[in-house]
C-alpha cells in the first residue's frame, strides 16, 4: 500500500503550496506586481494577497506587513498552512518603517483611506526612489492621493477600475519620477483608467460624489467653491459619453 501513502504525500504538498483565490480587487493588484520583485503587503489582513504572489511563482518571497498583531497571527497562520513561512516574513510595523532595508521592489497598500495612504507614504523619505514601485487601493478619497502623489514627485504609470461585489474600486501602480507638479481636478477624480464598464461606474460614481460635494457647499453659500464641483462633475459626465 505504498503507493497510496506516496499519493497522499504527493497531494498534502499540492495543498500546502496551492495558490490563493482573489476577488477582483486584490487580482488587479496581483498583475500589477513587477515579476521577479520582492513584494511588501502593507496592512496584510489575512495574508492571501501576499501567499498568492510568492505561491503562484510571481514574487521570489515577500513580507506580510501589519501594524496590529492580531491580524499579523492570522496571516502568519495562512502562510504556515500554505507551506509558505520559508519565503514570506510577517512583521509588526506601522506604515513602510523599517522596511527601507529588506531588498524590497514592489509595495502593495490596500484597502485603506486615500489620507492614510498619503501619509503612509509621506511617512517614508526614502520613498522617494525612481526603482521603487507602489500598488495602492484607496477606498475613500481616491482624488488626494493623486493630488499628493504628483505633488511630491510621483507618477501614476497605470491604473484599473475593478467591479467586487457592490462596489468600485481603483487600483494603481505608482513610482517616483523626480517631476513634481500640480494636475487638474479632472484628473485628479478620474485618474488614468481605461475605457470599460468597470471604469464607467467607478466614473459614475465620482461624478455623483462630485455633485454631493456641490450641493453640500451651496448650501454653506461657498459658491465658488460649490460652482467648481458642479463644473467638474459635468466634465466627469462628458468624458463618459
Amino acid at each position: 500500500m505504498a503507493w497510496i501513502a506516496t499519493i497522499c504525500s504527493k497531494s498534502s504538498m499540492r495543498n500546502r503550496h496551492s495558490v490563493p483565490l482573489l476577488d477582483p480587487r486584490l487580482g488587479a493588484a496581483a498583475e500589477m506586481v513587477r515579476p521577479g520583485c520582492v513584494a511588501a503587503d502593507i496592512g496584510t489582513g489575512h495574508g492571501h494577497l501576499i501567499s498568492y504572489l510568492v505561491a503562484s511563482g510571481k514574487c521570489p518571497r515577500g513580507f506580510a506587513c501589519d501594524a496590529n498583531a492580531l491580524p499579523l497571527r492570522t496571516a502568519e497562520a495562512e502562510i504556515a498552512r500554505r507551506g509558505l513561512s520559508g519565503k514570506i516574513k510577517t512583521i509588526l510595523t506601522d506604515g513602510l518603517s523599517g522596511l527601507e532595508a529588506k531588498g524590497i521592489g514592489d509595495f502593495l497598500i490596500l484597502g485603506m483611506g486615500g489620507d492614510l495612504i498619503c501619509s503612509i507614504i509621506a511617512g517614508a523619505p526614502w520613498a522617494k526612489c525612481a526603482g521603487l514601485s507602489f500598488i495602492l487601493q484607496p477606498m475613500t478619497r481616491p482624488e488626494r492621493l493623486r493630488y499628493f502623489l504628483y505633488r511630491e514627485g510621483f507618477a501614476v504609470f497605470e491604473e484599473k477600475a475593478v467591479v467586487s461585489g457592490r462596489y468600485v474600486y481603483t487600483v494603481m501602480r505608482a513610482g517616483y519620477t523626480g517631476d513634481a507638479r500640480e494636475i487638474s481636478g479632472l484628473f485628479a477624480w478620474t485618474g488614468l483608467l481605461e475605457p470599460s464598464e468597470a471604469s464607467r461606474r467607478y466614473l459614475l460614481r465620482a461624478a455623483s460624489r462630485a455633485k454631493r460635494r456641490a450641493a453640500g457647499l451651496a448650501g454653506a453659500n461657498r459658491t465658488e467653491e460649490a460652482d467648481f464641483y458642479y463644473d467638474l462633475a459635468n466634465e466627469i459626465m462628458e468624458g463618459i459619453g
